[in-house]
C-alpha cells in the first residue's frame, strides 16, 4: 500500500525542491548501505542480532559439505552450506551458499532474480547465516546484501570476508549439520 501512494505521489513531490538537509541524509543512508564503498549493497559482516527487516523467510540449509584444501603448504579445512531456492516478494533466490574457512575466512555466493511485475524498481536482497555448533551454541551472526534491478534475470553476487572471530575457530570443528540462514529483501 505504501509503495503504490509513493509512486502516485512521485509525479507531485518530484516537482517539489528537495531541501539540502534531506538530500545529505539520503546520501548518508546510501553511504552506510554500500559501507562506504559508495556501491549499492552491505558487505559481508558479523552482525550482533538478526537484522530487523520485515521482508524475510527463515529457513534452514539443505546441505553441507566438508573438505580440505592446500594453502601456504598447510591442510585448510572448510565447511560450506546451501539452501534450497526460497521466494521473497518478487524475488527469487536460486542458490545461496555459505563457505566458511578455519582460517577465519568467510565466503557467501547468492544467485538471484527479481521479476518485473513488482513496483519496486530495485531491492536490496540479502542472506544472513546464524552459525551454531552441534549443542545449538550461537557462534556467530553473519550476513550480505546486494541491489537487484526490477526484471533480473539470475544474477551472480559474491561476497568474502576475514573475520578473526575467536569463537568461529574454537567451534569450527563442532558446527552443525543444518544452519539457520534468513533470506531477505529492503
Amino acid at each position: 500500500m505504501i509503495q503504490l501512494a509513493a509512486l502516485l505521489a512521485r509525479p507531485i513531490l518530484g516537482k517539489l525542491p528537495l531541501p539540502e538537509a534531506a538530500k545529505d541524509k539520503m546520501a548518508s543512508v546510501n553511504q552506510l548501505l554500500a559501507g562506504g564503498s559508495g556501491e549499492s549493497w552491505i558487505p559481508l559482516a558479523r552482525q550482533q542480532a538478526t537484522l530487523p527487516v520485515k521482508t524475510q523467510l527463515r529457513g534452514e540449509s539443505a546441505s553441507v559439505e566438508r573438505g580440505e584444501r592446500d594453502h601456504d603448504g598447510k591442510p585448510l579445512r572448510w565447511v560450506q552450506f546451501e539452501w534450497p531456492a526460497l521466494q521473497v516478494d518478487d524475488c527469487t533466490f536460486h542458490k545461496v551458499c555459505w563457505r566458511f574457512y578455519q582460517n577465519g575466512l568467510i565466503c557467501l555466493e547468492l544467485v538471484a532474480s527479481k521479476d518485473a511485475a513488482g513496483l519496486d524498481v530495485r531491492d536490496l536482497v540479502g542472506h544472513g547465516i546464524e552459525l551454531r555448533d552441534r549443542s545449538g551454541f550461537l557462534i556467530g551472526i553473519w550476513s550480505a546484501a546486494f541491489a537487484i534491478q526490477k526484471g533480473t534475470d539470475r544474477t551472480v553476487f559474491h561476497a568474502a570476508a576475514a573475520d578473526d572471530f575467536q569463537p568461529l575457530r574454537l567451534h569450527f570443528d563442532e558446527t552443525a549439520e543444518i544452519q539457520g540462514g534468513i533470506a531477505f529483501r529492503i
